[in-house]
């Protein structure tokens, strides 16, 4: 084989690695919250875009991988984790964890309005302007959205159960938009 062609298998082998390990922490993260009243929206899958442009190869990968939330008591908000890699122009970024509560509009007849899988990439990236980690920062509705909190947390900061409780799931229950 070629030293290209090497190069080539190990970039795949550690993007399928960091893959696995970001759907491993989603698991985790839905197990939990499960036993907590939490049931994911969308079933065994994740939340993520994708683009088939020729000419922007640079959106062929997953940026990032979401699970929405919601408890029967309060459907009309929606919680969310997900796990980034790039920002809204596709440059690589810090790998960062972003949780969120959406309080979502209602229909007539009390059902909450939908959701998108880009809303808490769109809340992060174009509605808060001063992004700091580790911190409950308040925005104001856009979309279906009435209003909300999100929170960031480097990726690499979580790395164990403990962390996992600590940065991700605890603020994660006790968030409230």
């Amino acid at each position: 084989m070629s030293e290209l062609s090497d190069d080539i298998q190990t970039t795949f082998k550690n993007v399928i690695t960091i893959y696995q390990e970001t759907a491993n922490l989603l698991q985790d993260t839905s197990s939990i919250l499960e036993k907590s009243g939490y049931r994911c929206l969308h079933g065994n899958s994740i939340g993520t875009e994708l683009s088939r442009d020729i000419n922007s190869p640079q959106w062929w990968i997953i940026p990032y991988a979401s699970r929405y939330f919601a408890t029967q008591e309060n459907p009309d908000e929606i919680k969310v984790i997900g796990v980034f890699f790039v920002d809204r122009d596709y440059t690589p970024i810090e790998p960062v964890i972003l949780i969120g509560c959406f309080k979502m509009q209602k229909r007539e007849n009390e059902e909450a309005l939908s959701y998108n899988y880009w809303y808490l990439k769109d809340v992060w990236f174009t509605l808060i302007k001063e992004r700091k980690l580790k911190v409950d920062l308040d925005f104001e509705g856009k979309w279906n959205i009435i209003s909300g909190k999100i929170r960031a947390v480097p990726l690499i900061e979580v790395n164990n159960q403990e962390t996992l409780k600590e940065y991700v799931i605890d603020p994660f229950i006790t968030m409230s938009c």
